[in-house]
């Protein structure tokens, strides 16, 4: 089993901005992995929105290193996903549930992202973070095959990072954060938080609800 947690994601765009821009994020030019995505189900209610879709993806290329007769994992070319997201308009938040929901039998990989205001107090900076985190198990495979998937899913993750930009860059204009304290004048705290977001690291050992 490996549990892994990245550094925070900061884009220079608002909350409002980010959430609406999430739900069409497909397709991009970073996500050519993507083969279709369907929505199942949506609630919509006064305090949330509930989001279940069906997104199909090509299989890990990375698995394609180990040799065939080593693991029937490297023959997946497909792997469908059930991402469940929930916008909560009280918390100001949007968390995300990614699962795999086949060849469970071979392996299960989960992702919560969790996307939120970085100035909360502050409804005209627009500054929004994510925090991702993963759980992979091979069952009763050797840890190899887990440290190879969490390789491929490392490296996927600056590939999502850069399309939802591309997105938001295409909806909002291109926007830098090393302008954004300057531009809005930040003051000194906001400053400080800014940067401590910057320099975070986050521990591969448990999934952290961390500078809240």
């Amino acid at each position: 089993m490996k549990i892994w947690s990245s550094n925070f994601s900061i884009f220079p765009y608002s909350f409002d901005e980010l959430v609406s821009t999430f739900w069409d994020r497909y397709p991009n030019s970073h996500a050519t992995h993507i083969i279709s995505e369907d929505v199942l189900e949506r609630e919509i209610t006064p305090d949330y929105i509930r989001t279940t879709k069906l997104i199909v993806k090509q299989g890990n290329s990375i698995m394609k290193r180990i040799p065939s007769w080593l693991s029937s994992m490297t023959k997946i070319r497909q792997v469908p996903t059930l991402e469940e997201s929930v916008y909560d308009r009280h918390t100001h938040t949007l968390t995300t549930y990614t699962r795999n929901v086949a060849n469970g039998d071979l392996f299960q990989m989960h992702e919560r992202c969790i996307y939120r205001p970085v100035f909360p107090e502050s409804k005209t900076i627009p500054a929004s973070r994510l925090l991702r985190s993963v759980y992979i198990s091979a069952r009763k495979m050797s840890s190899v095959y887990e440290n190879v998937m969490l390789l491929g899913f490392k490296k996927s993750v600056t590939g999502t990072f850069k399309g939802l930009t591309e997105k938001l860059e295409e909806r909002y204009g291109m926007r830098s954060l090393n302008t954004l304290a300057d531009k809005h004048k930040l003051s000194q705290k906001f400053r400080e938080k800014l940067e401590k977001l910057k320099e975070f690291k986050s521990s591969p050992s448990h999934f952290p609800e961390m500078l809240n």
